[in-house]
C-alpha cells in the first residue's frame, strides 16, 4: 500500500484488515505467511491483508454482491467456524519483546557529572546576576 491518497482512508483500511483477519479465514491466510514465514511486522503484514481487503471490496461492489466469509476451499461458514479455523490454523505465535537499545553514556553531551557541574556553576551564576554566592558585597 502506497503512501499516495487519503490518510483516513489508509488508517480506515488498515484498522478494517486487522479487524477482518480476525474473522475471515482467508485473510487469515494472507496475515499469517507474512509474519510467520516472511518475518514482516504487524503493520507490514496489515498493509498486505489491507490492499487484498481493499480488492474483495471493490470486487463485491462491482458485482453487486454480499461480502461472503469462506474458508480456505471457498465454502461459506458461519463466524463461529470462521475464527475456529483461524486459531487452529493461523494463530501467529508471539515474539518476544524487541532488544533494548544500547546507549553509551559517555561525553558532556548525554550528562556526565563534569558536564552536570560546570552546568550547575554557569546556572548558579546567571541566577546571581554574574555574581558567586559565596562572596559579601
Amino acid at each position: 500500500m502506497s503512501k499516495a491518497g487519503s490518510s483516513l482512508l489508509r488508517t480506515t483500511l488498515i484498522r478494517a484488515a486487522d479487524t477482518a483477519r480476525k474473522q475471515d479465514p482467508q485473510l487469515a491466510r494472507i496475515y499469517y505467511p507474512q509474519m510467520v514465514e516472511r518475518g514482516a511486522d504487524h503493520l507490514k503484514a496489515l498493509c498486505v491483508v489491507a490492499g487484498a481487503l481493499a480488492e474483495r471490496a471493490w470486487a463485491a461492489k462491482n458485482r453487486q454482491m454480499s461480502y461472503v466469509i469462506c474458508d480456505i476451499d471457498g465454502a461459506p461458514v458461519t463466524p463461529e467456524q470462521a475464527k475456529r479455523i483461524i486459531a487452529q490454523d493461523f494463530t501467529v505465535p508471539r515474539r518476544g519483546p524487541p532488544p533494548a537499545p544500547q546507549h553509551q553514556n559517555t561525553g558532556p553531551e548525554t550528562g556526565s557529572a563534569d558536564h552536570q557541574q560546570q552546568w550547575g556553576k554557569a546556572h548558579q551564576q546567571a541566577a546571581h546576576g554574574g555574581m558567586r554566592s559565596d562572596t559579601n558585597t
